[in-house]
């Protein structure tokens, strides 16, 4: 295993060498994912193996991180973690990609060099989800931490009926 992650891999000859790459990406050097992310800072562990299943050449990886994301209910920044793992089969047509294996997902390969940071990140990108968002109600705890509310007159001021219980009581 190698602790350097080349920036660009020939896929076929590293299935063909059964190699095993292991090593640490910068969040900061993936420029497509920077449009995602709060803050760049941070690493990615990285782990990818290549093997030949019969003639199929597969690629198998995993990645360890945890991205600063924006979460969409409060707009405040949030951690996510991320430890995921892929299986890509390498293809070089969409008839060999019909053909794969369900535990694999096709990767077109025309013959040359892969980016490795690029793979990379890809991976993430298809991880991330649509809408970030805290596991908790961070609306109304960043509203209640504002506005210095217990939750009970919280409630009562966003009850829309409030006005009629008023009028109700005076009896106007």
């Amino acid at each position: 295993m190698s602790d350097k992650l080349p920036d660009l891999i020939d896929p076929m000859l590293f299935a063909e060498r059964r190699s095993a790459l292991s090593g640490v990406i910068k969040i900061a050097s993936l420029e497509r994912l920077a449009d995602f992310i709060v803050s760049n800072d941070g690493d990615i562990k990285v782990e990818v193996l290549f093997a030949k299943h019969g003639k199929q050449a597969v690629i198998a990886g995993s990645l360890k991180t945890s991205l600063s994301l924006e979460c969409q209910s409060c707009l405040q920044g949030m951690s996510w973690p991320l430890d995921l793992s892929f299986k890509l089969g390498i293809v070089s047509s969409l008839q060999e990609a019909d053909q794969l294996k369900i535990d694999c997902e096709p990767l077109m390969f025309n013959g040359e060099k892969v980016s490795l940071n690029e793979l990379i990140e890809d991976e993430i990108l298809l991880a991330l989800p649509d809408y970030p968002k805290h596991e908790y109600d961070c609306m109304l705890k960043h509203s209640s931490k504002d506005a210095n509310f217990d939750g009970d007159s919280q409630n009562q001021t966003n009850n829309p009926f409030s006005v009629l219980a008023k009028l109700k009581k005076t009896g106007e």
